[in-house]
C-alpha cells in the first residue's frame, strides 16, 4: 500500500500544493512490535485531513502522509541527527515529551531502512507535484499544515504560528496576507517565532523564487477541544468547535491571491 495519498494530482486549478506531513497515525506492525508497551505516540497533528478537507474539495492538489511521525518524520532533514530531541531527528527514539519509545534503542541500520522505505518516496512524490505545478504556473505556493498543544516559545500563547523562516521561503506580502486572514477570523497570530521545518526550506532551495512555502501551526484548543492536553493519543473531538474552525480556515485561505481564478 501507499503510505500517502495524493488528491487532485493532475488537477491544476490553483498554483497551490497542500502538505500534511504529521497527520498520519499508521504504524506498520514490524515497527509497532518494537515499541515499548507503554509508548505514547502523542503530539500528532490530529484530524487535519478532515479539518482541511475543503481544500482538495475545491480542487487543491494535496498530499497526505498516512504514516505516524513516529515511523519517520518527513519534515526533518534526512542528514540530521539520529538521536536526541525530536525537533532535530528524522526517526525519534523518544516521544515529544521525552519518554522513551524503544529498548534497546534503534540502530543505524533500522533508521536508514525507514528513510529508504518511507521518507524518500514521500519527498519524491511531493517534489514531483511541485515540478508539475511549475510547468503550468510561473510560481507555486506550498502550505505546510500542522497543529500543536505545547507552546513553542516561553510565554507564547498565540492560536496560530506562521513561518516563512524570516522571509527566506516566501515573500512578506504572502505571509502578511495569511496573518491578516487569521486575525480577521479572531485568531491571535505570531510570525516566525519558530523557523518551520525541513519541507519549506528544502523546496525553496530547489525551486528558488518560483516557490513560496509557509508553515502554519494551529493550536489544538482552537479546533479539537478547549481543554488541557497532555501526553495522550486522541480519538475524539468537539464537533461543533471543529466545524466552526473549518469554516474560519476556509475564509482565511480564500483571501490569498493564489486561490483567485
Amino acid at each position: 500500500m501507499e503510505h500517502y495519498t495524493i488528491l487532485n494530482e493532475n488537477v491544476h486549478q490553483f498554483p497551490v500544493v497542500i502538505d500534511l506531513p504529521h497527520s498520519g497515525v499508521f504504524v506498520p506492525l514490524d515497527i509497532r512490535s518494537r515499541l515499548l508497551d507503554n509508548a505514547c505516540l502523542s503530539n500528532t497533528d490530529w484530524f487535519l485531513p478532515e479539518l482541511y478537507d475543503f481544500l482538495p474539495a475545491m480542487g487543491c492538489t494535496t498530499i497526505i502522509n498516512h504514516l505516524s511521525r513516529y515511523v519517520v518524520d518527513v519534515n526533518r532533514p534526512v542528514g540530521g541527527a539520529r538521536s536526541g530531541d525530536y525537533r532535530n531527528t528524522v526517526v525519534y527514539q523518544e516521544n515529544t515529551q521525552g519518554s522513551p519509545l524503544y529498548f534497546p534503542p534503534l540502530n543505524e541500520k533500522e533508521i536508514n531502512q525507514r528513510v529508504i522505505q518511507y521518507y524518500q518516496p514521500y519527498h519524491q512524490a511531493l517534489e514531483k507535484l511541485l515540478r508539475e505545478k511549475l510547468q503550468v504556473y510561473p510560481s507555486v505556493l506550498l502550505l505546510d499544515l500542522h497543529s500543536f498543544f505545547l507552546d513553542f516559545v516561553e510565554g507564547g500563547s498565540q492560536d496560530v504560528y506562521l513561518s516563512n523562516r524570516c522571509g527566506v521561503t516566501s515573500s512578506e506580502q504572502t505571509l502578511q496576507q495569511l496573518h491578516k486572514g487569521f486575525t480577521a477570523q479572531g485568531y491571535s497570530v505570531i510570525d516566525n517565532a519558530i523557523m518551520g521545518g525541513h519541507v519549506i526550506h528544502h523546496y525553496r532551495n530547489i525551486f528558488q523564487e518560483r516557490f513560496e512555502g509557509i508553515l502554519i501551526e494551529l493550536r489544538y484548543t482552537k479546533y479539537i477541544e478547549n481543554r488541557y492536553f497532555g501526553e495522550e493519543e486522541l480519538t475524539d473531538r468537539n464537533e461543533m468547535l471543529f466545524q466552526s474552525a473549518k469554516q474560519k480556515l476556509k475564509d482565511v485561505f480564500m483571501r490569498l491571491p493564489y486561490f483567485r481564478k
